[in-house]
């Protein structure tokens, strides 16, 4: 198991997401995500999944996944490109980046994708990342079930 450190545009490239006004969406199989999350969907999509996002504008620090084709909003970032990094450990990744070092101090909060994509991470190789993966997936799906239960149980 080897680690390295290197910068995050390296590990994954953060785009800004595409304008797609509520007026023109028309409902599909796709989910449009904003940087508050999935907002609805549309027939069309204009990134192939699987996919990250967190929030350019608006709501910073939440991400989210797509394993599936999706529209990024323009309040957005997402990356596609993984570099070779497995998507759902670059998913947890992004989760550990400190985005208020970031956000610029405005009424709408925001962040600039270049600065971010400098930022220091350390990354274990390519094997190591699925294990990570793969048992910070078990722990999350575990979580979902508990929070799914205790929603009964309060009904």
């Amino acid at each position: 198991m080897s680690w390295t450190t290197t910068t995050l545009g390296e590990v994954t490239d953060l785009k800004r997401g595409f304008d797609l006004p509520a007026s023109k969406r028309v409902s599909g199989k796709y989910p449009v995500y904003s940087s508050s999350g999935k907002t609805g969907t549309h027939d069309k999509y204009m990134v192939e999944g699987p996919c990250v996002i967190t929030g350019r504008y608006g709501t910073i620090g939440k991400v989210f996944y797509s394993s599936i084709s999706c529209w990024p909003l323009n309040t957005s970032l997402y990356s596609c490109d993984f570099k070779g990094n497995n998507p759902r450990f670059v998913y947890y990744l992004l989760q550990t980046i400190p985005w208020s070092e970031y956000t610029t101090a405005s009424a709408v909060p925001g962040v600039n994708r270049n600065h971010v994509n400098l930022h220091k991470v350390t990354i274990p190789d390519k094997i190591t990342q699925d294990r990570i993966a793969y048992l910070l997936d078990s722990i999350t799906s575990k979580i979902e079930l508990n929070n799914r239960i205790n929603g009964y149980l309060a009904a």
